[in-house]
């Protein structure tokens, strides 16, 4: 099997991978779904043909050149970070293009104006390492683990790789053959991008790892939209501002603290994007929504599914007891919209476009399969062989103000979505051919 996007192959290999590292046997679980970008006969995704370009070389993350169509599409064009105007600042770029450094703050690693640069880095200065002939490997951390608003915009060229915990105050935009470990937050006042243009490396399967906790501590009123491929070991948090998920694009978390949307913060998805856990949390809600989610923007109305998926919570058929900790028990659902939370979708035709809720159906990492067996009758290789039985399915919570109109629903738990009241059937949402009932079978009232 190959799925084709643009001049990139993700080859069979790929997928034999997936299966290996614990994300199941079953045919249904090998279907896990993939962002438009990565679907055959769908287009390829704007960002990695971009970088074939004659101009791609010489656009910077502070110098992006968002009125050249061969970098940037119309989509992108109406982002918010498209439209934000900076302050001029220092730009500071790297003085040796393939020589690394496990001290990349100091001063005398870079040029400024095209001199040794007499100051390093602070956080209005704006970062590029260019292009190398060979993979160059630079710190960007002063020694502190999590080191907030490090610096302003970042370009990372070709094989050049950047590691360190740090915040960022503008646009990160790594390049065709560039990378990073780590990288926290993104924080401070203005819209801003961060742009990957990879795949990621064969060991990180499909997407860029990140860090164990990526943090969105936007001002209100400011965003950071991804566009690429991401995942993190953890999750990201989104605390404050906007954070979006950007067309063609994913975000898969991982699995150890469940990820909220904190009351005044929101995360929207756009069209074709995706937004996931990369493995099922077993123990713990998938998503809390305190804030706002969102299907496509004002100005930027989903003109395709975006599609938030879900874990599947249908281990409570045999295990039981809920004893706290990373453990399975009744409350762990797919998702919960506190009173306090919104689902809000602003679509070009709901007919065609829809924010769409399923399961996920990645399976647990293996080093869940140990905490789970505790105190169960089943365990090991019999508990793995029970779950692989089990119908991957998800269940959510509603208490807050939801647009049902531009819902689309599938592969839902029977009586598993809990509202106040039902929803018109008619003309709210739509529902798919996965799902363990009727429309109606698929609500409960809560008590």
């Amino acid at each position: 099997m190959r799925i084709q996007v643009s001049h990139f192959t993700i080859s069979a290999l790929m997928l034999a991978s997936m299966v290996c590292c614990g994300w199941g046997n079953s045919a249904e679980v090998q279907r896990e779904p993939l962002t438009e970008a990565f679907r055959e006969g769908e287009p390829p995704s704007w960002y990695l043909v971009s970088s074939t370009a004659a101009t791609y070389a010489s656009a910077t993350a502070h110098q992006p050149l968002f009125a050249d169509q061969a970098l940037w599409n119309d989509d992108a064009r109406q982002a918010a970070y498209a439209k934000q105007v900076w302050p001029a600042a220092r730009v500071l770029v790297w003085a040796s293009p393939g020589s690394a450094a496990k001290d990349g703050w100091e001063a005398k690693h870079w040029l400024e104006n095209g001199k040794p640069a007499l100051k390093g880095i602070d956080p209005d200065t704006d970062l590029v390492l260019p292009d190398a002939p060979g993979e160059y490997f630079v710190s960007l951390t002063d020694g502190r683990k999590y080191q907030p608003a490090a610096f302003r915009h970042l370009t990372i060229g070709k094989r050049a790789m950047v590691a360190g915990h740090f915040a960022t105050r503008g646009n990160v935009w790594v390049k065709a053959g560039g990378g990073f470990m780590n990288m926290d937050q993104s924080v401070g006042d203005g819209h801003v991008f961060l742009r990957d243009d990879n795949l990621g490396r064969a060991s990180e399967h499909r997407g860029r790892t990140m860090v164990d906790h990526f943090f969105v501590r936007k001002s209100a009123g400011s965003s950071v939209e991804f566009i690429g491929i991401f995942k993190s070991e953890d999750n990201w948090q989104c605390e404050s501002g906007m954070m979006v998920v950007a067309p063609q694009s994913e975000i898969g978390m991982g699995n150890r603290t469940p990820p909220i949307i904190r009351k005044g913060a929101s995360i929207a998805i756009m069209s074709g994007g995706y937004l996931s856990r990369r493995s099922n949390c077993d123990w713990g809600t998938d998503l809390t929504v305190e804030g706002s989610l969102l299907g496509g923007l004002p100005g930027r109305p989903l003109t395709s599914d975006a599609r938030l998926g879900l874990g599947w919570k249908t281990k409570g058929m045999f295990l039981t007891g809920n004893r706290g900790g990373r453990y399975p028990g009744p409350d762990n659902m797919g998702m919960v919209v506190a009173d306090s939370g919104r689902i809000t979708v602003t679509t070009a035709d709901p007919a065609k476009a829809r924010l769409l809720i399923n399961c996920s159906k990645r399976d647990n990492d293996s080093g869940q399969i140990a905490n789970i067996s505790q105190g169960q009758a089943l365990n090991g290789e019999a508990l793995v062989a029970k779950m692989n039985e089990l119908p991957r399915l998800t269940d959510m919570s509603i208490l807050g103000e939801v647009t049902w109109g531009g819902l689309r629903f599938d592969n839902i738990l029977k009586g598993g979505i809990k509202v106040k009241a039902i929803p018109d059937l008619v003309t709210g949402p739509i529902f798919g051919q996965g799902n363990a009932g009727t429309p109606r079978e698929l609500f409960t009232l809560l008590k």
